[in-house]
């Protein structure tokens, strides 16, 4: 429940716009109905909502009631009234809460605000209790007489829950299509719901192949320029789940038809407007992406040629036309395209890229020192691609040879360089010489873990230890160095030191993650019972 924060009565009425009052709240008091309370009033509110805010629901409930009983005729008993019964929400009070509290509210206040809030809440509380059928129909009674209050939004969006959980899509399109296209987008959470409400249902729609109530769906939240891309964005996944089955390949094929129909209707036609060219070049990627999502290979390449012969070629479209043939493992005709790039060096690294991904090392650094021909300026930026190319081999010398290069020729990234070689050197089972070159590093402690990890792979624990005592020093990382240590203590065969280890981790950060990792390792593996709660971090 979210509750209302009013502040002391010595401040002015002007003081609680921003801060108090939030009129797209249900259980909140709008700031005109707050002006008509007297300064007793306002006093009397401010003690029940401080319970309230501090969740001592017993004292709040006494002193909701109070106000009700003082004022019985100000602008503020119902809301009081309302306020009573959520506090025995809180307290488990449901039937309570309905009989005493919000139906009495409809009963004895039926033209107040509180009203359709109160029969809202009476549905909540049969949702909770797990009375659906009673739920749904009062929350069909909020949105019939009370269609265009906050509450009967509320209602349709707890009648979607219902219907989800009976599995009854009927139920939930007939409650998204209420929410869509009958309920007045005032801002806050009304707005919020529908808008949810409509993707929803457009969502569904495509996901059964009826793309023209899907379109419309998104059309009333998403305007002008914004429209193509959400539609795009929402349409995708549907399209892509429909096309993955053969028995519903139909289905994403009529859904996709309709979605790029409707690209194409909002399309400027008129491309003297370099805005308008822009969009115009921007939607027809969404086209090409949802006809790949329908898994039609053939539309795609006409969608890209259709691009490429209406706004021209340029690297972009170049690059996600290739990009797409690379994922339907084209990789020739990917790289046909990365080498008509306008900027060849980065036509060349795409190109040297696909050999990387087809495990094609060689043929990547040929490519990558193509590129570092033509763009020598930025020659520690080819070899450091030169360099990956390796490491994704597995080809850990001839990666290292690269990344020394630039340690010669770009002084200014000297650490970057070492770093690299430190990595490269653990990752190829060079512990010796890995941590020689860690040493040189200096961003401790992240140099100092990887000097201590080298030194765990060489079974040289008491380096390690040394290492991880280092780290300990470390606020952040103290935690993370000790449960090393007891891991250490471990692997090296001394149990008896390890459990020490771990328990220490847990006397000292019982907050911490690596406390609890403590804790469930040595109950599973020594069966020793460690206490976290109430011991005292140092």
């Amino acid at each position: 429940m979210t509750s209302r924060l009013i502040l002391g009565v010595s401040l002015a009425v002007s003081m609680f716009a921003n801060a108090v009052f939030a009129q797209n709240k249900i259980d909140e008091m709008s700031l005109d109905r707050w002006k008509q309370l007297r300064e007793a009033e306002r006093h009397q509110m401010n003690v029940a909502e401080k319970y309230y805010r501090e969740r001592q629901y017993k004292i709040a409930l006494g002193e909701y009631e109070k106000f009700v009983t003082l004022y019985e005729k100000s602008e503020g008993s119902s809301f009081a009234q309302f306020k009573w019964a959520i506090c025995q929400i809180h307290l488990k009070k449901l039937n309570t809460a309905i009989s005493d509290g919000f139906q009495t509210v409809i009963d004895y206040w039926p033209d107040s605000p509180d009203a359709p809030n109160a029969a809202y809440y009476i549905g909540r509380c049969q949702k909770e209790m797990g009375e659906l059928k009673k739920a749904n129909k009062s929350y069909l009674q909020v949105v019939s007489k009370y269609e265009s209050s906050l509450a009967a939004v509320y209602a349709l969006s707890d009648m979607i829950d219902l219907a989800d959980a009976e599995m009854n899509i009927e139920a939930k399109v007939t409650t998204w299509k209420k929410l869509v296209y009958d309920i007045k987008r005032t801002p806050g959470d009304a707005n919020n719901l529908c808008v949810q409400a409509s993707i929803q249902l457009a969502t569904h729609y495509f996901s059964v192949g009826q793309p023209v109530d899907g379109v419309a769906s998104i059309a009333t939240t998403y305007k002008d320029n914004q429209f193509p891309y959400h539609l795009w964005y929402y349409c995708r996944t549907p399209i892509g789940q429909l096309a993955a089955d053969p028995k519903t390949k139909d289905k994403a094929d009529k859904s996709a038809d309709g979605c790029v129909a409707a690209i194409r209707e909002r399309t400027p036609t008129d491309l003297t407007k370099e805005e308008d060219k822009k969009n115009a070049r921007e939607w027809a990627y969404y086209i090409a992406d949802i006809q790949a999502y329908s898994r039609r290979d053939d539309k795609v390449v006409e969608a890209y040629q259709a691009s490429i012969k209406q706004y021209g070629v340029n690297d972009l479209t170049l690059q996600r036309f290739g990009d797409w043939y690379k994922s339907v493992q084209k990789y020739d005709e990917a790289r046909k395209l990365y080498a008509q790039f306008a900027n060849r060096p980065e036509g060349l690294s795409q190109i040297a890229w696909s050999f990387v991904q087809q495990q094609k090392y060689d043929d990547a650094v040929v490519h990558y020192r193509q590129a570092a021909g033509l763009d020598s300026q930025n020659q520690p930026k080819w070899n450091e691609a030169i360099a990956v190319a390796y490491r994704h081999g597995s080809r850990w010398k001839e990666a290292i040879d690269a990344f020394t290069e630039n340690l010669k020729i770009d002084a200014a990234n000297t650490e970057k360089w070492l770093w690299w070689i430190a990595i490269t050197q653990r990752d190829g089972g060079m512990y010796k010489e890995a941590i020689g070159t860690f040493r040189q590093c200096t961003n401790f402690p992240e140099n100092t873990k990887q000097m201590a990890w080298c030194h765990r792979a060489l079974k040289e624990w008491n380096e390690s230890i040394i290492l991880y005592n280092q780290v300990t020093a470390s606020a952040p990382d103290a935690p993370w160095a000790m449960y090393q240590i007891a891991q250490v203590r471990e692997a090296s065969g001394d149990n008896e030191a390890a459990i020490k280890a771990y328990q220490v981790v847990c006397k000292k950060f019982p907050k911490d993650g690596h406390a609890a990792q403590a804790h469930a390792h040595l109950q599973t593996k020594y069966k020793i019972n460690v206490t976290l709660g109430g011991a005292a971090e140092d």
